[in-house]
Formats: C-alpha cells, structure tokens, sequence
C-alpha cells in the first residue's frame, strides 16, 4: 500500500464505513503487524502533542504533567488502544458478536490512523482558522463515534448499530469498574470534598 491507497482508504472509510470495514477484514492482518501498526500510531500521537506544546505553548493542554512527556503519552497511548481491543472484543462476544480480536484490532488502529490526520487537520485549522477548528471537533468526535459503531458492529457481524453501541457503554462500565476495583486494592482514596 502507498500514500494514494491510504488516501483513497480513507476517503472511503468517510463515504462507506460499513464496505471499508468489510474490506480491512478482508485484508486478514496478523497480530505482529498490528501490533507495529498501533505502536506507530501510539509514537505519532506522542509526537502531534510534541508539536501542539510547541505551537501552543501556554496552551492548558488537559493532560496531568507527567503525560506531557512524549515517552509516557506514547507507552499511555499504546496500553490503552491495546486494552480498548482487548476490552471491546470480549465484551462483544459476550453480547453474541463473533468478531477475533485481529479483526477488531485492524479496524480500530485504522480508525486511530483517521483521528490522527484529523487531529493534524484540527491543527492547521486552529492556526488559520479558530473558530471553524471548534465547530470542525464536534462534527470530527460526532462522525467518529459513527465509525467506531459500524466498525464494531461489521466485526461482531452484529446487524445492529444499537448492539455496537451497548459494547461500548458496556466496556465503559466495566473498565470504570474495573479500575475502580483496582484502586481500591492498591489502597487508593479519593480526597475529600469540603
């Protein structure tokens, strides 16, 4: 694949999700390649937020301090695409989806692909155009979630957008609870509200 495949790709991710997904499926990507894939995509990230501090460097970026280090966003951000896989394939197979985890790995590194050459749009939008930079993020977070949802529903082979998006809800509670679970163990409170 070259640059005017992955363009084209992309452009048909945006028009048909739904064939797109088929097709990445079709493609029968093994787990080594994957895994490359999404550490790319995880050092990418790491490098966009290296590029955002410096355009915007009083900016209140909404991240702790310690993410702001490019080493840690990149490790945070690759651990957490690896778990949304993991998490997302196995709460769909508990609702009935058939999807392998190779299969909703290559779908959502793909979609992590797409947010970051939106994230790269958003910024030469900010530097040119404020204002149609925040209008163009809600539309970008709205149409992704779409994506996310029949990306997720072709690989589960679903039928449904609405069992795609209780996988999701689903994921969101148990790692909300997971986490929650886990805090506790470690000994971790909460503060005090006065």
């Amino acid at each position: 694949m070259n640059l005017n495949d992955l363009s084209a790709l992309a452009m048909d991710t945006l028009r048909e999700p739904r064939a797109t997904a088929e097709r990445l499926l079709a493609q029968d990507v093994g787990m080594p390649t994957l895994w490359l894939a999404l550490s790319l995509a995880a050092v990418l990230n790491a490098l966009l937020v290296g590029v955002n501090m410096v355009l915007f460097p009083t900016a209140n970026f909404p991240l702790p301090p310690i993410f702001l280090n490019p080493l840690v966003y990149a490790a945070t951000m690759a651990a957490g695409l690896a778990f949304s896989i993991f998490v997302l394939t196995w709460v769909g197979g508990k609702m009935g989806g058939r999807a392998r985890l190779e299969e909703v790995a290559v779908l959502l590194i793909w979609l992590q692909y797409l947010r970051l050459a939106a994230q790269v749009l958003l910024l030469v939008m900010t530097l040119l155009i404020p204002v149609l930079a925040i209008v163009a993020t809600f539309a970008i977070a709205i149409y992704s979630f779409y994506l996310l949802l029949t990306f997720l529903d072709v690989a589960h082979r679903f039928g449904s957008l609405g069992k795609s998006a209780l996988v999701i809800v689903f994921s969101f509670l148990g790692v909300i609870f997971a986490l929650s679970m886990l805090l506790t163990l470690l000994g971790v409170t909460t503060p005090e509200m006065s």
